[in-house]
């Protein structure tokens, strides 16, 4: 890795990492700072984010992100000392900033996983903007320095200090710089210890500049007759130029034991602030030992191929199980003879442990692999407002279950769906403000996020307030790009109409802009989903708005599945599809046009035969048996339909296997599974077979 500075990648794995919950951070912080830009505590949070980057950048040798992070670090300083006012042209300028130091640690983060070309941008020129932003700030608050009366003032703890420093710490103010008196009052305890309490002053240079130096006689003043020859009657007193925040102060003396710590902020004329002016958490006992401040960590961090590892390490075990589980099964029936029947009873009850213990197993390593939903939200509130920036609209976006669970290797494919998604609804879903006022709307519009879990699943809703979808227009669109016939169209609910949105090649808008067109990408979004074993749909309702539906599995490996029997091959369908299974009389089967359909307790319910549907053997319903037929009730995002299968064969956990490449295209398909006796199944796909049936009935 000689374009780098330590040979080490983990120094550099660990790097990005943190960069990137940095990252999340300052933009979180910069959207609410936008709404109160008077708030120090998030001043000095985005500034301690960028320090930390920068600092790491500078130990790892990666110039440019220091250069730009050491830039930005200067804005963020002036602007919480007050030498800078938070105007439109700053926010811009600080997102430019974030947005550049986030192509930068990318860069790292290709060169040293060697995946693709680095961009390499330039940061000079914006360098140069933040600097002559500073240069025009810094004149401003010049004059205003120099426009201050008065002498510095001193707190009474700080009387005593010697006219050289007080020059010294009036010249650092009138300069804009943040001047703090440290008071030091030692305890008795320090007596008969190896420490020297003269070192204290080179503390100093951890957090800024040592201006002055001096010990200050303890108020009030002691006599002969009160003196303790035990006692410290001198306090340690520094006047330090700080350049680090109040709280790396504050955990650097906090360090000190048997002693106690008080900090004076300082200041020229009005500004000067007494005892009363120094915060009351400033002041603080230092009698214990630093590591107290520090509790201890209780979570390491273990990269994604050790978890996936740990997977299918977890996943060859359930094969393992259900074979062992298998061959339990067939030796049963086989043993005569006390002993042998015995024998096979314990193996039935290690059988049974096995199972237990690894399904333990299973939920543990399931456990550990799922991450909160928020590392895919917290991306989109700085998208959705430069969204609402360039189509000049008023968007409101509005986020909730952030805290629920998902596997981390689904996480990492939902957010370009939910991309696509929310720039729909912010493009084409919510209008103009005009637009909205004169259709008797608030003229901000709003994007709702939500997640939450239903049974073993993630449901995901992207919902907006906008003009909605209008099936007509989808209708007549599809007819217009030959996407479907007249007859076909007419034929369609307005449900079947709007879900046309996702078929490849359809939009309904008249031009495509920078951001995007309603319909433009969708079937995008329900190609990316469909791979995450998940579904999605949609609801709309004209003139109220649209609730885009992403349902997914909690995991990819491993599932709950129905197996099932059809034209003499057994197939598995994703529980969570599953509504439920029932036995028909073929009699009851009647015809809608070229559908076959049931009557489900008062519900026309549209069937088909799976074998037909997955062209593995072609039949009719008159060759079926008597005694009924076997129907699976599935749906996928709103969508229901019963299929007809020879026979079921029970509930089993499957591990899912990728299909090789020449069998990925296979309709109705989505994966394969290996099953106890070494058969492999395929793993039907609910939402494509619904498609299936669809066409099948055109």
């Amino acid at each position: 890795m000689s374009d780098f500075a330590l040979d080490d990648p983990s120094f550099y794995e660990d790097f990005l990492v943190e960069a990137q919950e940095h990252f999340e951070q300052i933009e979180a912080n910069f959207l609410a700072l936008e709404e109160a830009p008077g708030d120090l505590d998030l001043l000095n949070a985005i500034f301690r984010s960028v320090h930390t980057i920068k600092g790491a950048a500078g130990f790892l040798g990666l110039q440019k992100v220091q250069s730009v992070a050491h830039v930005g670090e200067n804005v963020l300083d002036d602007l919480r000392k007050s030498r800078m006012e938070l105007s439109d042209r700053v926010m811009e300028l600080l997102f430019e900033t974030v947005d550049m130091l986030k192509v930068l640690v990318d860069d790292v983060r290709i060169q040293v996983r060697k995946q693709g070309e680095p961009e390499d941008p330039d940061p000079s020129e914006l360098i140069r903007a933040l600097e002559a932003l500073r240069k025009g700030e810094a004149a401003a608050a010049t004059a205003k320095a120099a426009a201050l009366t008065g002498e510095l003032h001193l707190p009474a703890a700080l009387a005593g200090v010697e006219e050289a420093g007080r020059k010294a710490a009036a010249a650092a103010l009138a300069e804009g710089k943040t001047v703090l008196g440290v008071q030091v009052e030692l305890g008795s305890a320090i007596y008969g210890s190896a420490f020297n309490p003269i070192s204290l002053f080179q503390l100093a240079d951890l957090v800024g500049r040592l201006l002055h130096r001096q010990m200050v006689p303890r108020q009030p003043l002691v006599d002969l007759e009160t003196f303790e020859p035990g006692s410290f009657h001198l306090d340690l007193v520094m006047l330090i130029e700080a350049t680090e925040p109040m709280e790396e102060v504050r955990k650097v003396f906090g360090a000190v034991a048997n002693a106690t710590v008080t900090i004076h902020p300082l200041g020229l004329g009005a500004a000067a602030a007494g005892p009363e002016a120094a915060p009351a958490e400033d002041r603080r006992k230092t009698g214990r030992r630093a590591s107290d401040d520090k509790g201890a960590s209780d979570t390491i961090r273990v990269s994604q191929a050790k978890l996936e590892q740990f997977m299918n390490i977890v996943a060859e075990l359930i094969i393992s199980k259900t074979m062992i589980s298998h061959l339990v099964e067939r030796l049963t029936p086989l043993v005569s003879g006390q002993e042998a029947a015995g024998v096979a009873k314990e193996l039935a009850h290690a059988s049974v442990y096995l199972d237990h213990v690894s399904k333990e197993i299973q939920a543990s390593v399931l456990g550990i692999r799922m991450v909160p939903v928020k590392t895919v939200f917290s991306k989109f509130p700085r998208m959705v407002r430069d969204l609402a920036k360039a189509s000049g609209k008023k968007i409101d976006l509005q986020m909730t279950g952030e805290e629920t669970e998902i596997d981390k290797s689904i996480i990492e494919e939902l957010g370009d769906p939910m991309i696509h998604l929310i720039r729909n609804s912010a493009d084409h879903g919510i209008e103009s403000p005009e637009a909205r006022l004169k259709a008797g709307k608030a003229e901000t519009g709003t994007v709702v996020l939500r997640a939450r879990h239903e049974g073993d699943s993630v449901v995901v809703e992207i919902e907006d307030d906008g003009k909605g979808i209008d099936p007509s227009i989808i209708r007549a669109k599809a007819v217009e790009k030959g996407l479907i016939s007249q007859d076909r169209a007419d034929q369609m609910s307005d449900d079947e109409a709007v879900d046309l949105i996702f078929l490849p090649g359809f939009s309904t808008a008249a031009k495509v802009t920078d951001i995007s067109g309603r319909g433009v990408g969708m079937d995008v979004v329900r190609s990316n989903v469909r791979k995450l074993n998940g579904r999605v749909g949609v609801r709309s309702a004209v003139g109220k708005g649209s609730i885009f539906t992403i349902r997914l599995p909690l995991t990819l490996a491993i599932i709950d599945a129905l197996l099932v029997k059809s034209g003499g091959q057994v197939f598995a369908l994703p529980g969570t599809a599953v509504e439920e299974t029932l036995i028909v009389p073929a009699d009851r089967v009647s015809h809608l046009t070229r559908r076959l359909a049931i009557d489900l307790r008062g519900e026309v319910l549209g069937v088909a035969r799976l074998r037909t549907l997955l062209r593995s053997e072609q039949g009719d319903l008159a060759s079926e048996e008597t005694d009924g037929l076997s129907v699976v009730v599935v749906s996928s995002a709103g969508r229901r339909m019963g299929i007809i299968v020879d026979t079921f064969v029970r509930r089993q956990e499957i591990v899912i296997k990728p299909l090789a490449p020449y069998l990925a295209s296979l309709p109705g398909i989505s994966g394969a599974s290996i099953m106890g006796d070494g058969g492999v199944v395929l793993i039907l796909d609910p939402a494509e077979l619904l498609q299936l049936a669809v066409q099948e009935a055109v």
